[in-house]
């Protein structure tokens, strides 16, 4: 998913190793990276430089924790949505956003 198509008006990252977790403006993103970055590369830009693990060598363990809530929030039907607890919750999203 490019930036541009996230639909929150933020982006969560946070590494499953460290805990070390952070919330930025998607409108601040876009500014930084253009709407056309793909998300994945948003998310090792922002965690890369400043990861604290030992060895370097190993990847980084940054992960997009909203990612599911958004997929809900996109998919097309309610079949498509991965993680079905997150459906009610999209659907309010979508109705609120609309």
């Amino acid at each position: 998913m490019k930036l541009g198509a996230w639909p929150l008006p933020y982006v969560r990252v946070k590494c499953s190793k460290c805990d070390r977790e952070g919330r930025l403006s998607k409108d601040g993103l876009i500014e930084r990276f253009g709407p056309d970055r793909e998300m994945f590369v948003v998310r090792e830009k922002l965690t890369e430089p400043s990861c604290k693990r030992p060895d370097k060598k190993q990847p980084c363990q940054s992960v997009l924790p909203d990612g599911l809530l958004v997929q809900a929030i996109t998919a097309k039907s309610d079949d498509e949505i991965i993680d079905k607890r997150l459906t009610a919750e999209a659907k309010k999203w979508r109705e609120e956003n609309k």
